[in-house]
């Protein structure tokens, strides 16, 4: 019997190598792609690209443009404005700084961002296509199944004890 060697990957499948977006162009994809690694990154767990949350969000869309007509036009729409901020056209690091930005209504009271809603809609369905995939659920989160906790341990981040 061949050895079985735990904690690697399986290769992945060639519908995902080869993947060509059925709801969006090839670079709104390629920048959706970027978008989500950005957020989710890869680092000592599994992020957005091996969750595949670019694809699951490409794949949801065009299952459903024939009965949320109204979700692809926000998309569409999100992604005219990623463009318009230059985001499709930035190298790698100023991508990340153009999400910083669009990110700081989330941190800042009374700060704008013109494609603060493009942020706002990218993050929401990454974290949901990131935290219901396998990378996310179970490699990153551990998630069980079927089991129970004997105690639920409080948080102990530091920043989170400060009430306001």
């Amino acid at each position: 019997m061949p050895a079985h060697a735990h904690g690697t990957q399986p290769p992945e499948p060639s519908l995902l190598r080869e993947y060509k977006p059925k709801f969006f162009n090839a670079d709104d994809f390629a920048a959706l792609q970027s978008f989500t690694e950005i957020l989710i990154p890869t680092d000592g767990t599994p992020g957005a690209r091996e969750a595949h949350c670019a694809h699951f969000i490409d794949f949801v869309l065009d299952a459903s443009s024939e009965v949320a007509p109204e979700a692809g036009r926000q998309w569409r729409e999100a992604m005219r404005a990623l463009k318009a901020i230059g985001f499709h056209a930035a190298a790698s690091a100023d991508r990340e700084a153009i999400v910083a930005a669009m990110a700081r209504p989330e941190r800042e009271r009374g700060a704008a961002h013109p494609a603060y809603f493009a942020y706002r809609l990218i993050k929401q369905q990454n974290t949901f296509a990131f935290y219901t995939s396998r990378a996310g659920l179970i490699e990153a989160l551990e998630y069980k199944g079927n089991t129970y906790n004997a105690t639920f341990p409080a948080c102990d981040h530091p920043e989170h004890r400060v009430i306001d």
